[in-house]
């Protein structure tokens, strides 16, 4: 393997960690604690999570799996590789690390801002080196190759939006067992 190689796999890896941390604190220390969902299936891993105790992380990746096979041969291997190593790093970030820190129990506005502002930075940082976290953009990707007449950021809006109104209504549905039990 030549040095550029492995200074482009190094730099790779920095990137992950790095924005794999930052997107962590975010969903854990603020979006779980907040007692909201985030877009994506991050989102899904927190409603999951939310009703049953299983850790985020591990509940966002197995969500990925099917993505994942479906999404193989739209969006090629060098570009899957990347995106299986950052998933399996944000894994173990989020249910291995981010436990160990103390969460915010404060202002849910503003756990609502810093859940945004630390997971688009987060996301960033794993974007800028041709990765991804998964879930979510496997599918937007997918569906732009397919349907390129509309725009990724069509195709989030329209899936984080379902995504979210899953989250609104195990909501509902959770404080509605609350009040009859």
């Amino acid at each position: 393997m030549n040095a550029k190689r492995v200074k482009d796999l190094l730099l790779d890896l920095v990137y992950d960690v790095v924005g794999s941390l930052v997107y962590g604190v975010g969903i854990y220390l603020f979006a779980s604690q907040g007692g909201f969902a985030t877009g994506g299936f991050s989102g899904l891993g927190l409603m999951v999570n939310h009703l049953t105790g299983l850790p985020i992380g591990t509940l966002t990746l197995v969500f990925n799996i099917p993505v994942v096979i479906l999404s193989y041969k739209t969006l090629g291997k060098v570009f899957l590789a990347k995106s299986l190593k950052t998933m399996v790093i944000q894994t173990l970030i989020l249910d291995l690390v981010m436990p160990l820190f103390p969460v915010y129990r404060g202002n849910q506005l503003l756990a609502a801002l810093f859940t945004g502002v630390l997971m688009g930075a987060g996301l960033v940082l794993v974007y800028m080196r041709g990765s991804s976290t998964g879930g979510s953009d496997f599918l937007t990707l997918s569906l732009h190759k397919v349907m390129p007449h509309i725009s990724v950021g069509q195709f989030s809006l329209m899936i984080d939006s379902l995504i979210l109104l899953a989250g609104a209504a195990a909501v509902v549905a959770v404080c509605r067992k609350k009040s009859n039990g």
